[in-house]
């Protein structure tokens, strides 16, 4: 898995691309918390380029998304497809996060 952040204005792009499972979900954990640290408060994941995510995975965007909301912020994901967004879909979590197709749809909503 790898992980190319760009700093906005008023939130982050946080591009993660590969698998997202048990072996290296923490680097994704480990992003997040750095990024909440420096003062991030609105975080949007753009998963074009993720081709897997479990449910090790699945938990790290939850713990992400529930410490941004502490802050008044959110965790937004953009560009799922394929099998993460079946996932997704099969875990009814996308309900719980703001969804976007792009992510200047998603830096538009903020």
């Amino acid at each position: 898995m790898k992980i190319e952040n760009t700093k906005l204005e008023n939130a982050v792009v946080m591009k993660v691309s590969g698998r997202m499972d048990t072996e290296n979900s923490e680097i994704f954990s480990n992003a997040c918390a750095a990024l909440i640290a420096e003062g991030a408060v609105h975080v949007i994941a753009d998963l074009h380029d993720l081709q897997y995510v479990s449910s090790s995975g699945l938990g790290c965007f939850l713990s992400a998304a529930k410490e941004l909301q502490a802050r008044s912020g959110s965790l937004a994901l953009c560009g799922l497809h394929g099998l993460p967004l079946r996932v997704f879909e099969m875990t009814n979590l996308l309900s719980l996060f703001p969804v976007f197709e792009t992510t200047g749809e998603a830096i538009a909503a903020i």
